[in-house]
């Protein structure tokens, strides 16, 4: 078996150190071991099929078109204006507008990349000319537009529930308090850190409360979308993939009506959505050739069943898979890093008693902190694009790291109180 994982540890790194795709680094190293071990290839054909021939996958072009639509309809700068004048009578002021606008975004983008990059691009260039603190800007944006990941409606959940067969609309539920204490210890520290240090956020003008509340009625339409898209699925009316297609419809009502959105624009917002989804789809193809190779070769089943033979606590196991992943996170986007684990990893919880729908949460925080780690971290990149020439990449890595530790702190508590997960889904099943 060692000899196995060499010679698959070595080719899959060996191919992504040489520059080669994931998608095809994936499938190769796949195809390779199962001519020296298996005497063959697996049925291609099968496979390929049988990769994108999961219908709980075709709900994500319908998230990823939503999340293009509000970027091209102009609601992300009427949500800055909008949220601005009540978050400037907070502690911390406008940089709390980083964390609001990326949990609304989160819940109809689905997309990490996609919300850091509408709120960096709408909130950066008003932050400095207001000289608020450069690390603090970046670093706040490229975290907090990884709730994506666990504020439904969110792809990773979407891709997590039909690998393992669990109810997408449960995982939703689920990672609506983990989204939620996110943002809140996200401000809590911004909150905690203007105190300890005023001069990150420079005096603003005080608005007078009513003059703060009355410009949230603008939202309207942000809200709108975000109930399309995940409200049928709450209320049991529709699957998450007929909800993407009511969300990517009233998206393009309500932005062609109420926003920016144009002929042109639509055009645009599907060529986007058409390069994601194909990214997407390419690497899920690249590592289900790989995970159909390892299981005919049966290493999953050897690594559950020395797993089975060790004599130590379960937590202790989930703790060294958690710092796996982040070391993973530090090489592979998340995306990869997911589909390549859950063959080996996912048995190893089921055997240890752990619930899928908890798991599936806890992965997607590794997920987020995977996106913000160098030297991979997607969100690091997008960010830096966003900022401009000068922007270094150590510099909104220094001033992510205060969140970071704020999302390690919300993956420990949930891994001991796994009741914050549980809650919602088993109030629905009632």
């Amino acid at each position: 078996m060692a000899t196995i994982w060499i010679v698959l540890l070595v080719t899959l790194f060996g191919l992504l150190f040489l520059g080669e795709w994931i998608g095809v680094a994936l499938g190769l190293s796949g195809i390779i071991i199962m001519y020296i071990w298996g005497g063959g290839t697996p049925l291609l054909g099968g496979v390929l099929w049988s990769s994108l021939n999961i219908y709980g996958l075709t709900a994500i072009p319908g998230f990823v078109f939503v999340g293009e639509v509000i970027i091209h309809s102009g609601f992300s700068a009427r949500a800055f204006k909008a949220i601005a004048p009540l978050a400037s009578r907070l502690p911390g002021k406008l940089l709390q507008v980083n964390i609001v606008l990326c949990a609304l975004f989160a819940a109809v983008f689905g997309s990490s990349t996609a919300c850091a990059a509408s709120v960096g691009n709408i909130v950066i260039p008003e932050l400095r000319q207001r000289r608020y603190k450069e690390e603090l800007i970046l670093g706040s944006i490229a975290v907090a537009g990884t709730m994506a990941f666990v504020i439904p409606p969110s792809s990773q959940f979407i891709l997590y529930g039909s690998i393992v067969n669990v109810s997408i609309a449960s995982l939703f539920l689920a990672g609506v308090i983990p989204g939620v204490l996110m943002a809140l210890f996200f401000m809590i520290y911004l909150s905690f850190k203007s105190y300890t240090s005023p001069e990150i956020a420079p005096v603003e003008e005080k608005v007078p409360l009513r003059e703060s509340l009355l410009p949230l009625l603008t939202l309207w339409p942000l809200v709108l979308i975000m109930l399309l898209c995940v409200g049928p699925i709450y209320l049991g009316l529709a699957t998450p993939t007929e909800s993407a297609g009511l969300g990517a419809i009233g998206s393009l009502v309500v932005g062609s009506l109420f926003g920016k959105l144009k002929l042109k624009t639509i055009w645009t917002c599907l060529h986007e959505t058409t390069r994601v989804t194909s990214m997407l789809y390419f690497i899920i193809i690249g590592a289900m050739v790989m995970s159909t190779s390892i299981s005919q070769l049966g290493l999953p089943r050897q690594v559950i069943e020395w797993i089975g033979s060790l004599d130590v606590s379960p937590y202790i196991i989930m703790g060294i898979i958690y710092v796996h992943y982040i070391i993973l996170g530090c090489l592979f986007d998340g995306i990869s890093m997911m589909l390549m684990t859950l063959p080996f990893v996912f048995p190893i919880v089921a055997l240890l008693g752990f619930d899928p729908i908890w798991f599936g949460v806890m992965i997607c925080l590794l997920i987020e902190i995977a996106m913000v780690t160098p030297p991979v971290g997607m969100n690091l990149y997008v960010v830096q694009a966003v900022a401009g020439p000068g922007t270094t990449v150590s510099t909104i890595f220094r001033g992510s790291v205060p969140f970071l530790l704020c999302a390690v702190l919300v993956l420990i508590l949930i891994t001991f109180f796994p009741q914050i997960v549980s809650w919602l889904p088993s109030i629905a099943s009632r």
